[in-house]
This record gives C-alpha cells, structure tokens and sequence, in this order.
C-alpha cells in the first residue's frame, strides 16, 4: 500500500466523518449586534420616528428574562399617529435560505387609545430588497411584566441579510400612547460545516 504525499492523515479523518454521515454543527451565535443594550446605548441600531414628544433611551434597573444584565431599551411614544422604533439591518452575507430563528423580550408599561406594539423580521436579498420574512407579529401586548417571544421562519434561497424592526406605533386620536421596554433581541441560524461526500471507495483511493 503506497500512501499518495499530497493525502494528509486530517484529510483521511474528514473521509471517514464524511462515510460514516457525521457533520460538524456550526454554533449558533446572534446576528445581530448590541441586542441585550448593555453597553448603556443603541450602538448598531436605526432609530425612526423620534420627536419632542416620542424618545428611545436606554435604561437601567430593569431586564429582559432572556439573558442576564441589567439594561434595555425603552420606547416612549406620547406622539399621536406615529410609529416610534428600533431597527437593525445585518451585514449582506450574514443569514442565508432556510430556518431562521427569533427571540426578544418586551414588557409594555402603556398603550391608551389606539396605541400597538408590532415586531416584524424581514429576509432581504442585495440589490433586490425583501424576499420574505416572518410576517407582522402583533398587536402584541406584554401587559406590565417582561414576555419572551420565540419562533422561527423560513428564509427564501437567495436570502443573504436580514432585518429586525420594533415599533411602537401610536393611534390618531389625543391622548394615544405606547411605551414599550425591549431587550435581548437576538436572530440566528444553524447548520452544519459543509463535509464533501465520498466513498469508502474513494477512502481506498486515497492510499493507492
């Protein structure tokens, strides 16, 4: 048996896995940046709808059930007919087609006259826009205790970004308001590090 130079003994492992139909699970990590808030600010995060009378900060003293901390962010709308939010758009190449998975905290300290809470989760494709999503979640009304939301959807194939928008959008008439806490906002997906399928013919071949 004569064992060819270029053929390395981790290469006859990745072989072997491969035969014996075993593949590495790639660790899921959150796509998105700054989703717990804990540096105290909405680093990486768009905001939209702000004015005199509808803010965002971050405050402490109070955290989602999620994950450990202390800080989250707090939308305060007292703007008639208005969506006030937090929005983040992940790099072009950081999701692909498939199962993506959500989870976030909101606690909802008030909502009078007309006022809502909606999350939607799109799957954007570069240069086309959006190919698919989890559809508008909501009303949604954590009435005055922190809620964890989970869930999934599938992604489109061409998929290769992704986009998390919260709003707490206000109705037309006086006196309407929401004020929303949010925190621990993470999207992710699992895989499996690609493993080239063979043979244990083509093990063999390796030592000819």
């Amino acid at each position: 048996m004569k064992l060819r130079a270029r053929t390395s003994p981790a290469l006859v492992v990745v072989a072997l896995l491969a035969v014996a139909g075993i593949a590495t699970v790639a660790s899921a990590q959150n796509i998105l940046v700054n989703g717990t808030f804990e540096g105290g600010d909405t680093a990486g995060w768009e905001t939209f709808g702000l004015s005199a009378s509808s803010t965002i900060t971050v405050l402490a003293g109070d955290n989602g059930p999620s994950e450990p901390g202390t800080q989250h962010a707090y939308l305060d709308n007292q703007a008639a007919a208005l969506g006030l939010g937090l929005k983040q758009v992940t790099p072009v190449g950081s999701a692909t087609g498939g199962e993506v998975f959500y989870s976030f905290d909101l606690k909802l300290d008030q909502a009078d006259v007309g006022g809502v809470v909606f999350v939607e989760i799109f799957a954007e494709a570069e240069g086309v826009g959006i190919v698919g999503g989890s559809g508008l979640m909501g009303p949604l009304w954590p009435w005055n205790d922190w809620v964890a939301y989970t869930g999934s959807f599938i992604a489109p194939p061409t998929t290769d970004f992704l986009t998390f928008q919260v709003t707490a959008t206000t109705g037309a008439a006086t006196g309407s308001n929401c004020k929303l806490r949010v925190d621990n906002v993470a999207l992710w997906q699992e895989g499996t590090v690609a493993v080239e399928a063979t043979t244990w013919g083509g093990v063999k071949a390796l030592f000819e």
